[in-house]
């Protein structure tokens, strides 16, 4: 096995390459030096600037760098990489520590190595304070109050603090080595860990000398972190034209358009939001076209999610299963961004697959963001897994039977409940997001203080920008099909409480309201809402449109012929109670019930345990009994009127109904409406 991995750490290094210094030379001459005396490369018409912000590459004055221009070169020898410390340090490291660990762990040992440290004129020349969020003061993180970064930080500090303790457990568990064990601190982990993510490059996880490329070592290893000393000087410009060279000796990087003298030469680090910009390297650009609000599922939901679509995709015809593999793992590399337009001119976009828990958080990453053209996108495939996340027992077993490609454009032609769901959790989700950041305003000073909080400044205002766009343009779009707080909607399909209270049949109405007196003591919906009478409302309501309708002579001519489609729909999709279970609590047939993964993104967090659905719906049955003593020739005064079947209608109003949230801002203090949509079985609208 080797060496202990221990001992090493605390022992001298060695290197095959020179560890000459020029004592007398500037911290950043000292570096150029070692560079180019160990075979890197540096232009002549360059040179290393510093600066308030750091160390960076400019051309110097009176020269002109012209595309194709090679700027700098490191050879392999001179990275710090997972790869490096397993194959020419400690190969048998990966027994001890992940590859994320172990390389800042020799990061740490290196510095307190100090010149005895064959990379020290690389390590003395890099910064010993950063901007990430980690690095930030009390009066910093006023500014990330409320925000998914605030939240990130929270989670990074805490991962990074566990994954420091236990390193020192193992390396020095047996008590020993105090004065060692005094020198590696939490400081100084946290400063290695942050060079890693500020600093480094994503790089393969082995490299083929004989075929001059990198390759990737098993899924297992995959992509590591590595440093490259002389191309980690150049700072990030999106618009930056640059070509990267990878072969058998060095890594290098090339400019491909012509930069004037005095001017700083930019590296392109591809497309990243202000959010991946400050936590990764502790900077924000203004105005950024890439910005974004971060959206994400619990790994819970993520693993449902994966492994209903894996059971879709392994039930599709073969060629079909093919083709989405073949989507999904190019997706994976490269997603393809495809967008559809929807009503107002707002945009989805979709692609994007594979969830996989043991990198949730690096995968489970999702967003919406705004457009040039004032237009917004969710990010591949979001809207699908969202509908997935939210289907219920009815839709999912569709979605099961029908593995056909999942269709979750937004159109009034192809409006489901499952998209109203996903609109109405989406815009609460976001609305939430708003919420959270605007609690913290009150504590903000007047204008930023140092640079950090110009960043946090200038992300917490983007995100409430993106916020506050999005849920406009997603508010227009739900009042379109669901008018809030009006008997009236634009789509016949959705019902709210004011619907079926004004609308229903004459005389199903004065019934209904018959037993909505007996049960809760009012019959408005405003009081009705307040009491938490929405549930047992909708139930009586349907419990008498499907008596009506098939006790009364009179219901098929006048109930609306869309409750007639409905209530048909109904019955072809959920199992009515026998006969003979009528009166007994559960029926003999089995009855579509709630799935237990169902989801609510919005609602299911408070914990709350619900009340056994028969011990409600015996309730309900208590105050139908109530007002058909009053009123005999109630409508509800009907045998089929049981506990076993007001459970079947109370489960029926849970399932095809939606949450609708608030969308007005002068009613802060109105609750989000429960709604139902009436599905018949078709897209098509009546």
């Amino acid at each position: 096995m080797g060496t202990d991995f221990r001992v090493w750490l605390t022992a001298s290094d060695y290197c095959d390459f020179s560890t000459a210094k020029i004592e007398t030379s500037p911290v950043d001459e000292d570096f150029e030096s070692w560079l180019l005396i160990n075979g890197g490369y540096l232009h002549p018409s360059v040179e290393i600037a510093s600066g308030d912000d750091g160390n960076s590459v400019r051309v110097k004055q009176g020269h002109v760098l012209l595309p194709g221009s090679m700027v700098v070169s490191c050879p392999h020898e001179l990275t710090i990489s997972w790869l490096g410390v397993t194959q020419h340090h400690f190969p048998h490291v990966h027994s001890t520590f992940t590859p994320h660990i172990a390389t800042r762990l020799f990061l740490m040992k290196q510095c307190l190595l100090k010149e005895q440290s064959p990379w020290w004129p690389y390590l003395n020349s890099l910064p010993r304070s950063f901007s990430t969020p980690l690095w930030y003061d009390d009066n910093d993180l006023i500014w990330l109050r409320g925000t998914n970064l605030g939240k990130a930080k929270e989670l990074r500090e805490e991962a990074w603090r566990q994954e420091y303790e236990s390193a020192m457990q193992s390396l020095f568990a047996n008590g020993s080595d105090s004065e060692q064990k005094r020198l590696w601190t939490w400081e100084l982990y946290l400063w290695a860990a942050t060079v890693m993510t500020t600093r480094s490059f994503s790089g393969p996880a082995s490299f083929n000398r004989n075929e001059g490329e990198f390759v990737v070592a098993g899924d297992s290893v995959g992509r590591c972190p590595v440093l490259i000393p002389g191309l980690d000087l150049l700072n990030h410009n999106p618009s930056a034209k640059v070509s990267w060279i990878w072969d058998a000796n060095v890594c290098a990087l090339r400019v491909d358009e012509s930069t004037s003298g005095g001017c700083q030469v930019w590296n392109n680090y591809d497309p990243k939001s202000n959010e991946e910009l400050i936590m990764g390297y502790g900077f924000s650009l203004p105005k950024n076209t890439s910005d974004h609000y971060s959206l994400g599922f619990s790994p819970a939901i993520a693993a449902y999610i994966k492994a209903t679509k894996a059971r879709r995709l392994a039930r599709k015809p073969t060629s079909d299963a093919v083709q989405s593999q073949s989507t999904m793992e190019s997706d994976k590399i490269q997603p393809k961004l495809v967008s559809e337009p929807v009503r107002s001119g707002s945009q989805v976009l979709e692609l994007l697959e594979d969830f996989n828990l043991e990198e949730i958080l690096e995968q489970n990453i999702h967003w919406v963001r705004l457009l040039d053209n004032g237009n917004y996108e969710f990010s591949p495939q979001f809207l699908e897994y969202f509908s997935i996340a939210v289907e219920n027992s009815r839709e999912a077993h569709m979605a099961d039977d029908d593995c056909s490609a999942s269709n979750t454009h937004l159109s009034d032609r192809d409006f489901s409940r499952n998209k109203l769901h996903v609109i109405c959790a989406v815009i609460m989700i976001l609305q939430k997001g708003q919420r959270a950041i605007r609690e913290h305003e009150k504590d903000l000073p007047e204008i930023p203080q140092n640079n950090k909080q110009v960043d946090a400044a200038r992300y917490r205002d983007s995100q409430l920008r993106i916020l506050d766009s999005v849920v406009d343009s997603m508010g227009k779009f739900l009042k379109s099909v669901a008018t809030p707080n009006s008997s009236e909607a634009s789509d016949p399909r959705v019902i709210r409480l004011e619907h079926i209270l004004t609308n229903s049949p004459k005389s199903l109405l004065k019934d209904l309201r018959g037993v909505l007196n007996a049960g809760i003591r009012t019959r408005d919906p405003t009081k009705i809402r307040e009491r938490g009478g929405v549930d047992f409302a909708f139930t009586i309501w349907l419990c008498g449109l499907w008596i009506y309708s098939r006790s009364d002579p009179r219901g098929e001519d006048e109930i609306d012929p869309k409750y007639l489609r409905w209530l048909h729909f109904l019955k072809q999709n959920y199992a009515e109670p026998s006969e003979e279970s009528l009166n007994h609590q559960r029926p003999e047939n089995t009855v579509l019930e709630e799935r237990p993964e169902w989801f609510d993104p919005v609602r299911s967090a408070n914990g709350d345990a619900e009340l056994d659905s028969a011990f409600i719906a015996r309730s309900y049955l208590d105050a139908v009994q109530a007002a058909t003593e009053k009123r005999p020739q109630s409508v509800y005064n009907d045998g089929q009127i049981t506990v076993r079947r007001l459970e079947w209608c109370l489960n029926i109003i849970k399932n095809e109904g939606v949450w609708c949230p608030n969308l007005d801002p002068r009613e802060d203090e109105e609750d989000d409406d429960w709604v139902l949509f009436l599905e018949y079985g078709d897209s098509l609208r009546v």
